[in-house]
Parts: structure tokens; sequence; C-alpha cells
């Protein structure tokens, strides 16, 4: 199994723009609820709308929905050119079976469609049959997305003879993280915004939110090198720890997606101090960075021979 860099690359890419979407897909349509009455009508007195202003909310929508699209193509992209062949993407579309791949790339298509869909749904003034349909359509990417954040596990741990994607902890640990990346994107547009006051009600939600996929995300990347103790390769586990992909685990992974953003996190929800646009974006590239590096670790030891 050869698996290069631009799989790692993939693999971030794919659960990132998932994670993005599925958060803010969830939200979105949990707050265009909430707003229409048992008639069809908007509520414009709605608690939601009084929070956040219409045009900064559907700024916010559009810079999110067209970052998932354009990471997904290039996630896609980043597929095609390790596998060397164009066409082999479209062979696994047109000729679907059951394995991961294929399930993959089928996931993979119909999210685009979905955060293209809500792409327009948040640029264009369209009629209200339209808007239900790019609703409905929305509505139908949430699930997908999970897919998407799950199979970039899955795809490692069906690759049966490399011991050190055997366990059932690595897809749940990439879910986790895709969440949590998909939270730093939004939280970036957030802080995109020029009226920082207006959304900030928002950035403390998604806070909140990313301290438990974090937390989460740690306890299950301890429980996971638990699992992996007793059959994997030492040699592996300590080229992880001690070795030569070590200062990319500790430093890029464990500092950068873990502990510095538990740190800035709990220090804001701690004090009740609502954190500056700067230091938001900057806990956010953390995550991704962290992110980006776990996927590089996991599948550069485990790409290597095991005994």
């Amino acid at each position: 199994m050869t698996f290069s860099g631009l799989i790692a690359v993939y693999l971030f890419l794919g659960g990132t723009a998932a994670g993005a979407y599925a958060v803010l897909a969830v939200l979105d349509v949990a707050c265009n609820m909430s707003t229409w009455n048992r008639h069809g009508e908007r509520n414009r007195a709605s608690h939601a709308s009084k929070r956040l202003c219409e045009s900064t909310y559907q700024r916010i929508r559009r810079i999110v929905y067209g970052a998932t699209l354009c990471i997904l193509i290039l996630g896609v992209l980043c597929l095609i050119a390790d596998l060397g062949r164009p066409d082999a993407f479209y062979y696994l579309l047109l000729y679907p079976t059951s394995s991961l791949i294929s399930i993959g790339a089928l996931a993979l298509s119909l999210l685009m469609g979905s955060s293209l869909a809500a792409f327009c749904d948040a640029a264009f003034s369209l009629g209200a049959h339209v808007r239900r349909v790019l609703w409905a359509l929305k509505a139908v990417g949430i699930p997908v997305a999970f897919v998407v954040m799950a199979y970039t596990g899955m795809l490692l741990k069906s690759v049966v003879a490399v011991r050190f994607w055997q366990t059932m902890w690595l897809p749940v640990l990439f879910v986790l993280s895709a969440l949590s990346c998909g939270c730093a994107v939004i939280m970036l547009a957030i802080c995109s915004c020029e009226d920082w006051w207006a959304v900030r009600q928002w950035g403390v939600k998604l806070l909140r939110f990313d301290f438990v996929f974090v937390v989460l995300e740690l306890l299950v990347t301890i429980l996971l090198f638990a699992s992996l103790a007793p059959v994997a390769s030492t040699d592996v586990l300590c080229d992880v720890l001690t070795g030569r992909h070590s200062q990319l685990f500790w430093g890029g992974f464990v500092l950068c997606a873990l502990l510095l953003p538990i740190v800035i996190e709990m220090i804001s929800l701690m004090s009740r101090r609502h954190l500056s646009a700067p230091t938001t974006a900057f806990a956010s590239v953390l995550v991704l960075v962290g992110g980006l590096c776990l996927r590089l670790v996991v599948v550069a030891a485990g790409v290597q021979p095991l005994v």
C-alpha cells in the first residue's frame, strides 16, 4: 500500500470541508426553523434575528459554504493527482461498488452538490419554491457530511495489512478532528466580518462546541494509542511518540490542535470574556494546522513496513 502525502492532504481537506458544512448546516437549519411560524411566514421579531443581523449572517454563510465547495474540489484534485489518472475518480462514480473508496467518492460528490446548493441559497435572491428545493438539498448534505468525515478514517482502517490503523478509535478521532477543523473554518469566517461585536454570540457558541470537540479529541487520542500498544509495532509507536514523526505529532498535532486551543478556550469560558478577533483567528489557525499534522503523522507512520 503506497499512500503519499497527497492522500494525507486529501483526508484533511475532505474532513475539514465536511466538518464545516455539518456544523454550519445544522445551525443554519435550526435557525431557519426557529424563524418560521406554522404558516411558513418569517417572524421578523425572532430571537435569532435580533442577535445577528441578516446581512452579516448571509455573509458568513456565503463565505463558509463557498469555502467548503472550494476545499472539496481541491481535495478531489489531490486524490486525482495521487491516483495519477484523472479518469479514475469518474470511473468510481460511473461504476460504483461496495468498496470504501467508491462510497467515499460518491459521498464527496453528493456533498459538493449540497455545498453548491447551500452557497446558491446564501448568495442569490431566489424564489420560494427554488429555496425549498435548496434547503432540502442542504438538509440531505448533513448526514452525507458525517459519512465523509467517518470515511476518511475508515479508508485507512480498511487496509488490514497496516496494524497501526487497525483500531476503531481512528475513525472517531478523524470525525472529532473534522468537526473541530470545521468550527475553525466558521470562526475564521466570523473574524472576517467588519462588525465583530454583531457576531460575537456566534463566536461564543462555536467556541463551546469546539472546546467539547477538542477535549473529546484528546481523550480519544489517548484511547487510540492505548489500544494500539498491544498490537502495533513498537518501532512504529516509537517513531510517532519519540522518533522521526514525534515533532510533527507533539508540536503539530498535540500542541496546536489540542493543548493550546484547550487553554485559550478554557480561559475564555472560565473568565466569561469574549475573545478578540485576532485571538479567535489565531486559535482557529492552530486547530487547522494541528488537523493537517494529525493526518500527515497517521499516514506517514502507517505506510511503514511492520513486523
